[in-house]
Formats: C-alpha cells, sequence, structure tokens
C-alpha cells in the first residue's frame, strides 16, 4: 500500500521524538506515560492526519508502562516497518510479508515469528528483539525454523534465509550470527540497515 508523504512524515517525526526521548523513558513509568501524552499533543497540531498519527504512536508506544516491552515493541514497529515498505532482504525483493507469523498445531500455538518474506521461491524468517543476545540467533535456528519446516512442508524446496533484527546486539550475538549465514538487522539512529554478507540458506 503506498503510504502519502504526510504519513511517512508524521511516522519520521514519531520515531525521532521516541529515540530523543529512549533514556528519558526508562526514568519512571509514570514519566513515560506523560513523555507519550506531550508527544501525542505536540504531533496531532503539526500534522494533517491527525488520527493516523494517533494510530502510529499508539503502535510505538503500546505497553510503555513496561519500558523494556515498549522497547521491544518500538524496535520490532520500525524494522517490520522498514521491511513492509521495501519487502527486501539480502538483496531479494519479496512479493508479500506476513507480520507477527503464528506456528500453530490445531488451536496450539507453536512459536511466532515476528517476520516472514515470501516469493516464488525464497522465504525469510526475521526475528526482533529490543537487544539481540546469542540465544536468541540459536532460538531461530533451532526452534523456530525447525517449526516452520514441520508445519509447513509445502515449503520444503523454497530456499529458506534467516535474520535477526533490533537496536542492540550483544558481541557474542552478532559473532552467532556471522558464524551461522543469519543476516542482520539494525535500527542505528532513525534509519534501518541491513548486514546481510555471507547469509546463507537453510
Amino acid at each position: 500500500m503506498e503510504k502519502n508523504t504526510d504519513e511517512k512524515y508524521t511516522f519520521d517525526m514519531v520515531w525521532k521524538a521516541l529515540m530523543e526521548n529512549r533514556e528519558q523513558m526508562k526514568i519512571s513509568s509514570e514519566e513515560s506515560r506523560k513523555e507519550t501524552e506531550e508527544l501525542k499533543r505536540i504531533i496531532r497540531e503539526q500534522s494533517a492526519e491527525g488520527k493516523d498519527t494517533d494510530r502510529r504512536i499508539k503502535e510505538l508506544t503500546k505497553n510503555v508502562y513496561g519500558i523494556s516491552a515498549s522497547n521491544g515493541l518500538m524496535a520490532e514497529d520500525t524494522i517490520l516497518y522498514a521491511l513492509e515498505r521495501d519487502k527486501t532482504f539480502a538483496g531479494i525483493k519479496f512479493d508479500d510479508i506476513e507480520q507477527r507469523f503464528q506456528i500453530q498445531d490445531k488451536l496450539k500455538t507453536i512459536t511466532d515469528i515476528d517476520a516472514v518474506l515470501l516469493n516464488g521461491d525464497t522465504i525469510a524468517l526475521i526475528e526482533v528483539k529490543y537487544k539481540v543476545d546469542k540465544k536468541d540467533v540459536k532460538e531461530l535456528i533451532s526452534d523456530k525454523l525447525k517449526n516452520f519446516k514441520k508445519y509447513y512442508p509445502d515449503y520444503r524446496d523454497y530456499k529458506i534465509l534467516l535474520g535477526v533484527g533490533g537496536m542492540g546486539f550483544e558481541k557474542d550475538a552478532i559473532k552467532e550470527a556471522k558464524e551461522k549465514g543469519v543476516g542482520i538487522i539494525k535500527v542505528v539512529g532513525d534509519k534501518v540497515e541491513y548486514y546481510t554478507e555471507g547469509i546463507r540458506e537453510y
């Protein structure tokens, strides 16, 4: 879906403001709530798309009372927004993206994957955290990939790529991702950067 210029500008404004206030958000849940309300007020005044701005803010600041959860959602929303807009990963253009994809066995959810990108012969499974740890990379390979292959055998002939994204990475996480051929997506300032050299097919 095409994003109009005002909407993109509004999203960028919200993200920039949230990044500038990220450290302040750690002070207390109450102060975080007040800052979020102030952001809403300022951007509603500046935007002709007030209702859409309000929706974007709610998406980015959901669970604001749990700072860790809020930071995780900011990382997730930012990376998923970038993937949805470009539908490109590791230099490959994808046709579709499904966010917050759930692998289910009957009515039971086995696991979830933050983003699944798909085209005619390739699938990318992307996991997003606020701060990526070594165990997150291992879990993506040993748990999420394994379950995807088990419950979606129709895609057994597809090339599968893996990626982990976040605002921060533990040193061991980057090393683990590179060794295992897992792509890296980083939030750097107000941009999303991709590091996919050496990515492998699973």
